[in-house]
């Protein structure tokens, strides 16, 4: 049993890529704990939730990979920190650590590190460490000293410790405009072991102890020496290691410049023994140092003021498990979603795996582009579980939770979300692939929708082109972001997923050149195209958000942290870089609510002959009052048409969606009563609605956007038979068939 009284998930996964074409090998990594597991490859048709409507569908795959497999237990080593490793092991007759930490955790029971060495088989020597009775000198996990006084939270100190070869200790702490504490001890002797290696931020590393003491916070100018410097020399020191020399003439054995390299994992030693470290489950990077001034706010212009590392107990980059099973994809299976379905005892996990088109085959004339990016923003969020209550108050109702974020909470290991926040309360800057992602299977429920949400839900598209019969491939945000309107310009439409959040300008720019050059996009979704997000460039199975200071989002940005740091853009929302949603899909984020789904009214654009043709088959002026989860068409998250924000003039607003409760509220960066287009009902929030949209482009390109993630759960309702999968499936003929689908707007 689990802690949290749960049963175990025995078998867990994950794949060394989201996508793969015909050819390539994709490398799956299985944690089982029975000794033995079988794999098989099945075709992901529809999500489903067990005991709920619709149910799941797959199909069977032959490939050789299918059989059984020895299993074994993979454990995930969570913590981030710097490793450097010296040339030679080095005995030295005194030492001295000195660094500069904005502890988050202080007082803490359990020791956490600031730098350490270790001897030449990597167990922890000698370690100035933060520790419940202050800033400490540990040999081991030993304390031979401690200051007494615990530094202040996520406040600037220097921290000093020094051990000469009698034996004699001084440590000495001094918070940035405050008092200077200093302790002198005596151990029953000096440096005993040869130093192999140096860290930062943690005891050891995975295997070598139990206790590993990692650091939570920031940390700047970590030095050590090979003799023990005085108070006065110390004090005196360069502590940005920008010399080679320390005071007294002693040479730094290491001297770590963070301020250098900030956009990748490699850090600079600016002692003489060219100790170069690298950053282990990438803590976060391009962060306000010591000397922070607040004239600028872009690492890249001020790196001197950028020269610190926020290292975080529960950061994980790779979970770095083992290879157990290789699957090449065969040259003849059609590109679609699939999955690594392994099963040990009465346990299966289904690991997602898409497989795209070659570029030199045939081309399907539609491609379905999933949200990965996305998927791994709300990557093992946890707080399903963590607020419970405060969630049933904001729906008005209990609605349970699937049994995998109850797994999660009680396993830190697996990493976090892009909305979680670090054991520190800091937020996650970033979501890494190479883990067992638990929540993204297509069996997965979600209380938001009482139904599926994002990749579970996204199946249901698939489904629905299964039934009928149009033939498409699939690619994933990786895919657009590599490949670029190369991807997109071999299909004549291509289709969203239901919650395309998270994308890098080079993914905004491909979809913008694929519609202006006669390209036709169906925005399925809603709070599409919303953040500034990237991959990160050290680290490319990551994705690296900020988030500003606006938005909806569930942490905000320190000040000074608004830049990524694997490209140095400013982050935060695509709107205030001038490039909202509006301009692109016509419609963007502007309210959200989870109690209820509402219907919509069509509008008087709606009857003009040059866009009715969406509309028939459907009775009356108000659809989408039923659906799968919330009930109706339009719900979660919404998008409006907005001129002010770049909906293009020519737009036909076809519908708006109206009845929405008092618990769907506008978001926060919408102005109050500034949207550009009223409320139908004339009553509450006009910024309160779901807008379907669609215009044309010179050339025959076209958008038709819906504007809420609810679109494809309404689109499941009574198998797909329903006005709102009648209204999508009309677009897609047309934009399929017809030369200018969607004509002007006079």
């Amino acid at each position: 049993m689990d802690v949290l009284g749960q049963p175990l998930m025995e078998i867990i996964g994950y794949g060394d890529r989201l996508s793969a074409a015909p050819g390539e090998t994709v490398e799956f990594k299985i944690s089982s704990r029975p000794t033995r597991f079988r794999a098989e490859v099945v075709r992901l048709l529809r999500g489903g939730a067990p005991g709920r409507t619709p149910p799941l569908v797959e199909e069977p795959v032959a490939h050789p990979a299918a059989g059984e497999y020895p299993g074994r237990w993979q454990p995930a080593y969570a913590g981030s920190y710097v490793r450097g490793a010296l040339g030679a092991p080095r005995t030295v007759p005194g030492w001295t650590a000195d660094a500069w930490i904005w502890p988050t955790t202080p007082g803490r029971p359990a020791p956490q590190a600031i730098v350490t060495c270790t001897d030449a088989d990597g167990r922890p020597g000698l370690a100035l460490a933060l520790t419940a009775s202050g800033v400490s000198l540990l040999a081991g996990t030993t304390v031979l000293a401690a200051t007494g006084v615990v530094p202040h939270e996520r406040t600037w100190c220097r921290v000093t410790a020094s051990l000469d070869a009698d034996g004699a200790i001084v440590l000495t702490q001094a918070e940035r405009g405050g008092a200077v504490t200093r302790v002198t001890a005596r151990a029953a002797s000096g440096p005993s072991r040869p130093v192999g290696g140096v860290l930062a931020g943690t005891l050891a590393e995975p295997g070598t102890t139990d206790d590993r003491a990692l650091f939570n916070g920031k940390i700047a100018r970590p030095a050590i020496y090979p003799a023990a410097l005085s108070p006065d020399e110390v004090s005196t020191a360069p502590a940005s290691a920008a010399s080679a020399t320390g005071a007294g003439g002693a040479e730094p054995l290491v001297a770590w410049d963070f301020s250098v390299g900030q956009h990748g994992t490699a850090v600079t030693d600016r002692g003489p023994y060219g100790v170069a470290g690298t950053c282990v489950n990438l803590p976060a990077r391009g962060v306000t140092g010591p000397d922070w001034t607040g004239a600028e706010t872009d690492f890249r212009r001020a790196p001197g003021e950028y020269d610190a590392i926020h290292f975080h107990d529960d950061d994980l980059a790779d979970a770095a498990w083992d290879t157990d099973v290789a699957l090449t994809v065969p040259g003849d299976l059609p590109s679609g979603v699939y999955a690594l379905k392994v099963t040990a005892g009465d346990d299966t996990d289904r690991i997602p795996l898409v497989v795209r088109e070659p570029p030199e085959a045939p081309h399907a004339p539609v491609l379905v582009l999933l949200p990965t990016w996305t998927y791994l923003a709300y990557a093992n969020w946890r707080t399903y579980v963590e607020e419970a209550e405060q969630r049933a108050i904001n729906w008005g109702e209990a609605r349970g939770y699937d049994p995998v974020d109850e797994f999660l909470v009680a396993h830190p290991e697996y990493g976090k979300s892009l909305y979680d926040h670090h054991s520190d309360g800091s937020g996650v800057f970033y979501s890494s692939r190479l883990r067992p992602i638990v929540n993204m299977r297509p069996t997965y429920f979600t209380p938001t929708t009482k139904w599926l949400r994002h990749f579970a839900a996204d199946l249901q598209l698939i489904w629905w082109l299964e039934r009928r019969g149009v033939p498409y491939a699939v690619a994933t945000d990786d895919d657009l972001h590599d490949q670029g309107v190369d991807l997109l310009s071999r299909h004549r439409v291509v289709i969203t997923g239901s919650h395309p959040e998270y994308h890098s300008g080079a993914m905004l720019d491909a979809l913008a050149a694929y519609r202006d050059s006669g390209g036709r996009l169906m925005y399925l979704g809603g709070n599409g195209f919303y953040w500034v997000t990237h991959r990160h460039p050290a680290e490319p199975q990551m994705i690296e958000i900020r988030r500003g200071n606006v938005g909806v989002c569930t942490w905000k940005s320190d000040p000074g942290e608004e830049h990524l740091s694997g490209t140095g853009e400013p982050a935060g929302l695509w709107r205030y870089r001038g490039r909202a949603p509006q301009r692109l899909a016509g419609v963007g984020f502007t309210a959200q609510g989870f109690d209820k789904a509402s219907p919509y009214r069509r509008s008087a654009d709606s009857r003009d002959p040059a866009v009715a043709w969406i509309f028939d088959g459907v009775e009356g002026d108000v659809f989408g009052d039923v659906g799968v989860g919330l009930g109706g068409a339009a719900g979660d998250e919404l998008d409006r048409a907005d001129h002010v924000l770049g909906t293009p003039h020519d737009t036909w607003v076809l519908a708006s969606s109206f009845g929405h409760s008092e618990k769907v509220e506008a978001a926060p960066d919408e102005p109050t009563g500034a949207a550009a287009t009223p409320s139908p009902s004339g009553i509450g929030d006009p910024a309160v609605r779901s807008d379907i949209v669609a215009f044309g482009r010179p050339g025959g390109g076209a958008v038709f956007s819906v504007g809420s993630i609810c679109w494809l759960s309404a689109m499941a309702y009574d198998d797909g038979d329903n006005a709102v999968a009648r209204i999508t499936g009309n677009v897609l003929d047309r934009f399929l068939a017809a030369a200018e689908p969607v004509p002007p707007r006079r």
